[in-house]
Formats: structure tokens, C-alpha cells, sequence
């Protein structure tokens, strides 16, 4: 071998580190969960020892070497990192820990020297108290409350460590936390590679001498030894630094494990698995050669253990089976499977074979009915004693599972589910593996939906209801369209399923049944409710609500053929009001729910008033019409005082009953809809007035003639003026007339008032008592008519209604 410098093209020795924390289901690689409730342990009683293990006063950790942590370096920091940019972020924070955190090295740990392969009882001893010192050095530094260790917690890491060191398993070598080993417990690890070989001129420094800053690139990381306790102290604190300061890839879950979550095992513990792996280098002159490395795998641990026998801190032993290797049989059972409202597959149950010693990876995969994977999922192990009980072959103990797949966007073809049990020897699972198939699984491909509510709300139809099924998985777009005669009209986006506990109750079994809920909102103006109208809810894979759909259609709101019935039982006055009273059954009335009455001038096509009416029970009406919806509730009455109405003699008025989406005004704007029926039209005045001439008196009064007149007249003619008129019969003209008042109302009779009280307005002041100045040239001897005559207008010559008074054949006195 040449003597020259070896020059080396590629450095094998690096430091890496894995985290895994205790989980309520067990153990997950690089998972770290903040337990909310603290789980109850108990540990059992421990025997004195003279080793001072017990890390659990300050002083202790005190005394241990400081830690200088980063600006912005604290528990909220390391806490909250969720993501990879999180932890990137914070590495160039912390990564500063590298560099100003350095050993310091140990004279007296300088003297004692070392084999890793065989370390002492004194030794493991000093290698825990420093490294669970260390960790509470660092908790110190946040207030946080020190871990513990007794020498049954150190027996039982040790125990573990072993196991990985007799699997040959190192995180150097492509393998991760081992969960048949660990059995739910939670674990950091941090691995080094060291120098072991002899070789001339190719020598490694001793890890006391290394810098923090040696760590920061673990692709460069020199050639070091391990020798003395020194050294052996350094690799823990370089490995305690890197799992605090340089852990971005696995999202600082090493220092969450240390500082954050709240371990419900509080008892930790280290030790160290050995297994080789070889460098390689060239020398100067190009010449290749290789050099031995150990992988060390340094083990931090939190367990309870019973074994506290010192004898056994040794780094010699082996791990002997305490089950029945002659055991062929591969045993299986699914306790529970079913599909949740939100399209995880939740499986419970067992597998148990001894194939399944050195396949440390549990996978439950799931296949359709072509056998096409859908999902797989790394399970957790379960505490199984039933099982080691029926079937004493490799883990028995630990044989179950709970665990569950995202099956959400997958189950829209899926009719048939089949479960597979697979215990593998690689991480990804496919390959050297032993499998369990179990019965097939039914998907339940039904379609299932109910409208819950259809009501008007302002100007909008509001619609309430939910729609689940399996079918509508990956279909993540979910609409509500509506139709009129089978033509669209409009269409809304579920932006988010309303919660519909439930359905979910119900319909468990179908993916997002829990979430299946929708309330939408149509403009009325796009609606006819007098054509047919009917619901549908879509679930698509396209945006705009097209694209590949499962529908579910609804009953039709309206069918086109509504019964619109109604008759018009009293229009009449009374006590000076105008009484309307009828009924009207109407189809649709449940989306047109505001019933106005309307008095509408046919005269004049103009209305005169709108007015808003409550139901009025019709049971007649129910048993003539059952199939109205409203039939029972169909009845109106209104009374309206005559004196508030501007109705004009002559004119022919008609009521006009309608039902209405909208309360405001008479029902017809802003988009509302509506449905009328008009009733016959009415004369509320002609034809119904009447009164009475009490007497009339012609006399000669200064060379003229004078006609005084006395009666009564009654009218339903709240405004307006009263004229008389006096008309030549004999000569078909007008002669005089005279207005008396600008109003119905004349002198008081009471008489009159008891006689026509309660049929017309102005009875109880119907009197009137004037005299007309007749002109010259009148023409005695003619027949002549008093006309009594109430207009809305002053001329009196429009708008009128008249009562006749014959006067006869007047004459002067000297004719």
C-alpha cells in the first residue's frame, strides 16, 4: 500500500438522526403527535442500586455542559412546524446552534477507555446520566420539568437496541424504526459512523476533537474514533445537538420529541446497535481501497422496564424466542370493517403467523372488485393477549390492528372491497412479503337524497335538503339546478356541504353522508310556478357542473296542472263598510303564500285598493276540493269603511283574490309570483240609491218665482258634491241647478238613520232643504223632474249617480 496521504473521493462517515413519538395507537415513523390528555402510567416499584441514575434535580442538570440556543429558537418555534417549509425556515435559525455549541471535553472521561462492542456496567451508567442530563440540560433552558431513568428503563433500552443490532437494522443502512421492537414506545435516534480499521496513514481524529460545525453538512463530515468515554460522550452530544439544531428533514420531530410533546411515558433512556458498513477512497495516485466503518445507532427511548439487575448493563446478549417456531399456520380475523361518512375505510382485527419474523412492515391493503389497489396503509400494532393465547407463533401479542384508509375520491365504481393483510420486509411493501386475504367487502353504490324544505324567502325560493352517495366519490363540484317545463333556469354551487349528523346516522356507510347538506337560493323571476318545476342535486368532476355526474332528482315542486278554485259568497254594504267575503283554493298557494284582495275599478281598468288577508278556515271547501293544497285554509272576509274608498257612481267594480310569493304592496313586483282569480263584476252604487221629496212649494216673491223644496236622499258616496237639478219634462232641458254642498252630507235625520243606518253612508245626515230661484221666462204648465244628483266633480256633469223627484205640472199662482 502506497504510503502517501489517502486523498478521499467520497466521506462515509456522516451523522444522521430518526424521531419517532409515542402515539395513542402506537408507534409511526417520524409522527409526532402532542398527546392532549396524558396517558396514565404505571411504573412499577424499583429496587435501590448504587448507580446514581436519577436525573430528576436541577443541580444535576446543572452541572451538565451549557447549551446556547439561537435567537428565535423556542418551544412556539419548534412546535408549530406542520410542513417542510416550516422546517426549512426554522433550520436557518437553529442551525446556528452548530456553530456555537461545541464540546467540552472531560479529563477524567479522557482516561477511561472504551470498546463499544463491550462496555462495561460503569460505563452504560455514565453514558445514560450524561445523556439524559443533557436532554434535561436542554429542557432546563424552556422551564420544562426533567425525564427520569432507573436501571429497569436502561435494561429494557438496552434490551431493545439489541434486537435492532441482532436484525443487523441500522438507519445508516436504508432501515427506519422498527415497530415490532419498539411496541408502541416513543424514539429518537441519532446515528454516527466511525473509524475502525488500522490502516497506515489513513488515520481519524478522536470525536472529543469535534466541532459543532463538522455537522452541518453531513456529506462532509470528517473520519472520527471512538476510544475513550470522551469520545463516546461527544458522539451523544453532537448527536443530542443535531436532533435539536439540524433536523429540518424530519421536521424537527427529534426536538418536538425532547421539548414539546407531552410524553406520557416520562422514563428515558439510551443506548447504543452496532452493525459495519464500508467506506471507500482513493489514495493520491488514483489507486482505489476500502475501510471498515461502524454504524452506531445511538437509541433515546422512553420506557418503563422491569428487569433492574445491573449484571445486565453489558453490551453482550442475545435475543432468544419464547414462542413456537414450529408453527406453519398463517391466522387472520377482521374484527370490523366499514365505510365512514367521510370515505375512510376503518378496519379492526388481527394477523398473527410466525413468516412474520423479519417483515417488520404491517401494510392492510385494499382492492376493487378487478383487483386494482386503491389504498394501502402502514398499520400500528395493537395489543392482541386473545390471540398469543389461541396462537403462539412470532408477536402474537402484538398481532392487531385498527387502522384506517382514505378511500374518499376513490369509491364512485368501487362495489366490492378487498382486504389484504401483508407483513413485509420492505418499507414500500412490495416485496418478500406473506399476505391474508379476507372476505370481500359490499360498497353500497345507492343513491339517496331528500328535499327537506321549498319556501319562499324575500324574492328568492329558498331549497333545503342533502344528498349522499358513494357514487359521488372524486365528484368534488356539488350543484343544485333547477327547471321549469324541463328547460334549466338556474343553477348554484354547494361551496361547502352544510354538517347533516343525521344523515350520517343513517347513511354512515356512504362517503360524506356527514357533510351532505345543501340550502340554495333561486331568483323568483326566473320561476313559473304554473308550469312544472322540479329539483335535481349534482355531484361532478367539472367546475362549471357538467362533466362526468351522478343526479338525484327531487319530486317536482309544481306539476303544471294546479286547481285554482274560487267563488265570491257576499259583496254588500253595511254599517257604512263594503263587506267582501268568498273563498279560494289554490294549488300552488304553498309557494305563493300572501293572499291579497284587490277592488279593482272595470270602469276605468284601474285599482283601487290591495289588502292583505289572513285564512279563514273552510272545511266545505277541504272535502270539495282534497286535493288543493290550501283548500282548507281558503276563506276570506274583508270589511272596508266606505268612507275611505274613492268609489264612483256608475262604475263596475271587481274583486280580484290572489296569492302571492311576495307580502309587500299587492304582491306583483320585485320578481315575485303570483296567481289571480277575478270574480263577476259588481255595481256597488247604481240602481241601490234612493230618497225622498217631503214636499215642494212654488210662490211669486218680488216679480219672480221661487220653488222651495224639502226631502232626503241616501248614498254610499263618501265624497264628492250634491246638486239639484230642475228639468223641463215638456221641453227634454235643463232649467236651473244648484249645488247645496261639497259633500254628501246634509241636514240631520235621524229618522232616515234608522231606516238606512246600515246600508248607507250618509243616512243619518241625509236632509237637504233649499230654494231655486226660477229664471224669467220659465214656462209654467210644464211637467217638471227634481233630480237629486251626487257627483265626484263640482260641474256635477261626470261621475254621477241620480235620484228622481217628479214634481208634476208647475204654475204660477195667477195662471
Amino acid at each position: 500500500m502506497k504510503t502517501t496521504v489517502a486523498k478521499l473521493i467520497m466521506t462515509a462517515a456522516f451523522t444522521t438522526i430518526a424521531g419517532l413519538a409515542l402515539t395513542i395507537t402506537g408507534a409511526r415513523a417520524d409522527d409526532v403527535i402532542d398527546v392532549a390528555a396524558p396517558q396514565t402510567i404505571t411504573v412499577q416499584s424499583t429496587t435501590t442500586t448504587n448507580l446514581n441514575l436519577y436525573s430528576n434535580n436541577l443541580a444535576q442538570v446543572q452541572a451538565t455542559q451549557e447549551i446556547s440556543f439561537p435567537a428565535g429558537y423556542n418551544l412556539d418555534a419548534v412546535r408549530n412546524v406542520n410542513s417542510q417549509a416550516a422546517a426549512n425556515a426554522l433550520e436557518q435559525t437553529a442551525q446556528q446552534g452548530l456553530y456555537t455549541n461545541n464540546y467540552q471535553s472531560d479529563p477524567t472521561a479522557a482516561t477511561q477507555v472504551v470498546d463499544l462492542n463491550s462496555l462495561t456496567a460503569d460505563q452504560v451508567s455514565q453514558l445514560n446520566q450524561y445523556g439524559l442530563n443533557l436532554v434535561n440540560r436542554a429542557r432546563a433552558e424552556f422551564g420544562l420539568t426533567p425525564f427520569s431513568q432507573d436501571t429497569g428503563t436502561i435494561n429494557q433500552v438496552r434490551s431493545m437496541a439489541l434486537q435492532y443490532q441482532a436484525k443487523d437494522e441500522s438507519l445508516l443502512k436504508g432501515d427506519w424504526h422498527d415497530y415490532e421492537i419498539l411496541q408502541g414506545q416513543s424514539e429518537n435516534i441519532a446515528a454516527h459512523q466511525v473509524y475502525v480499521d488500522t490502516i497506515p496513514n489513513l488515520t481519524a481524529l478522536p470525536f472529543a476533537s469535534a466541532q459543532g460545525s463538522d455537522f452541518v453538512n453531513t456529506n462532509a463530515v470528517p473520519l472520527f474514533t471512538i476510544k475513550t468515554m470522551d469520545d463516546l460522550r461527544a458522539c451523544v452530544y453532537y448527536g443530542v445537538m443535531g436532533m435539536l439544531f439540524n433536523d429540518a428533514g424530519d421536521l424537527f420531530g427529534h426536538a418536538q420529541n425532547f421539548l414539546t410533546v407531552n410524553q406520557p411515558i416520562t422514563t428515558l433512556a439510551l443506548y447504543p446497535s452496532l452493525t459495519y458498513a464500508t467506506g471507500k477512497g482513493t489514495w493520491a495516485d488514483g489507486t482505489p481501497f476500502s475501510f471498515r466503518l461502524e454504524n452506531i445507532d445511538m437509541h433515546y427511548i422512553w420506557t418503563t422496564g422491569t428487569n433492574y439487575n445491573q449484571a445486565d448493563f453489558g453490551n453482550q446478549g442475545t435475543v432468544t424466542p419464547d414462542w413456537d417456531q414450529t408453527d406453519n399456520g398463517n391466522y387472520a380475523w377482521l374484527d370490523g370493517a366499514f365505510i365512514t361518512s367521510t370515505g375512510q375505510l376503518v378496519a379492526t382485527g388481527w394477523h398473527a403467523t410466525n413468516a412474520s419474523q423479519g417483515r417488520p412492515y404491517h401494510y392492510l391493503i385494499a382492492l376493487d372488485q378487478n383487483g386494482r389497489e386503491l389504498r394501502r396503509q402502514l398499520t400500528s400494532r395493537v395489543d392482541r393477549p386473545d390471540v398469543q393465547r389461541a396462537h403462539d407463533v412470532y408477536d402474537a401479542a402484538k398481532a392487531g390492528f385498527a387502522t384506517q384508509l382514505d378511500l374518499a375520491n376513490q369509491l364512485a365504481n368501487v362495489t366490492r372491497i378487498q382486504l389484504v393483510s401483508r407483513y413485509s420486509g420492505s418499507v414500500d411493501g412490495n416485496s418478500d412479503y406473506v399476505d391474508y386475504w379476507f372476505a370481500p367487502l359490499t360498497v353500497d353504490q345507492g343513491n339517496y337524497a331528500y328535499l327537506d324544505r321549498a319556501a319562499i324567502v324575500g324574492d328568492q325560493l329558498q331549497l333545503s335538503g342533502w344528498h349522499a352517495s358513494n357514487q359521488a366519490s372524486g365528484k368534488q363540484y356539488h350543484y343544485v339546478i333547477i327547471l321549469n317545463n324541463g328547460r334549466e333556469v338556474g343553477r348554484q354551487l354547494v361551496s361547502a356541504g352544510t354538517n347533516r349528523a343525521d344523515v350520517a346516522n343513517v347513511y354512515g356507510h356512504i362517503s360524506g353522508a356527514g357533510q351532505s347538506g345543501f340550502t340554495v337560493s333561486f331568483d323568483l323571476a326566473k320561476l313559473n310556478f304554473n308550469q312544472r318545476i322540479q329539483v335535481l342535486s349534482r355531484y361532478t368532476d367539472d367546475p362549471a357542473g357538467n362533466g362526468n355526474y351522478v343526479d338525484y332528482w327531487f319530486t317536482p315542486l309544481t306539476d303544471g296542472n294546479y286547481s285554482n278554485k274560487a267563488y265570491l259568497e257576499n259583496f254588500s254594504v253595511r254599517d257604512s263598510q263594503l263587506s267582501i267575503a268568498g273563498w279560494h283554493a289554490n294549488g300552488i298557494s304553498q309557494f305563493e303564500q300572501h293572499h291579497f284582495i284587490i277592488l279593482f275599478d272595470a270602469t276605468t281598468n284601474q285599482q283601487v285598493g290591495s289588502y292583505l288577508v289572513s285564512p279563514v278556515a273552510r272545511t266545505d271547501v277541504q272535502r270539495a276540493y282534497p286535493g288543493v293544497v290550501n283548500a282548507g285554509q281558503a276563506g276570506f272576509k274583508l270589511e272596508l269603511k266606505l268612507a275611505d274608498l274613492n268609489l264612483i257612481p256608475g262604475h263596475r267594480y271587481v274583486i280580484v283574490s290572489r296569492y302571492s310569493s311576495s307580502a309587500t304592496g299587492n304582491g306583483n313586483g320585485n320578481g315575485s309570483q303570483y296567481t289571480d282569480y277575478w270574480f263577476a263584476p259588481q255595481e256597488l252604487l247604481s240602481g241601490n240609491e234612493t230618497g225622498y221629496l217631503d214636499q215642494h212649494q212654488l210662490r211669486q216673491v218680488d216679480g219672480h218665482s221661487e220653488l222651495t223644496v224639502t226631502g232626503w236622499r241616501v248614498t254610499n258616496l263618501a265624497r264628492g258634491y250634491h246638486t239639484l237639478i230642475l228639468f223641463d219634462n215638456s221641453r227634454g232641458r235643463e232649467l236651473i241647478r244648484q249645488t247645496l254642498a261639497d259633500s254628501p252630507l246634509g241636514l240631520a235625520r235621524p229618522d232616515i238613520a234608522r231606516l238606512y243606518g246600515q246600508k248607507f253612508l250618509n243616512a243619518g245626515q241625509s236632509g237637504f232643504t233649499t230654494t231655486l230661484v226660477l229664471p224669467n221666462g220659465w214656462l209654467s204648465g210644464d211637467d217638471y223632474t227634481l233630480i237629486s244628483r251626487y257627483s265626484l266633480t263640482r260641474d256635477a256633469n261626470t261621475d254621477y249617480v241620480d235620484v228622481y223627484f217628479s214634481l208634476g205640472h208647475l204654475k204660477r199662482e195667477e195662471d
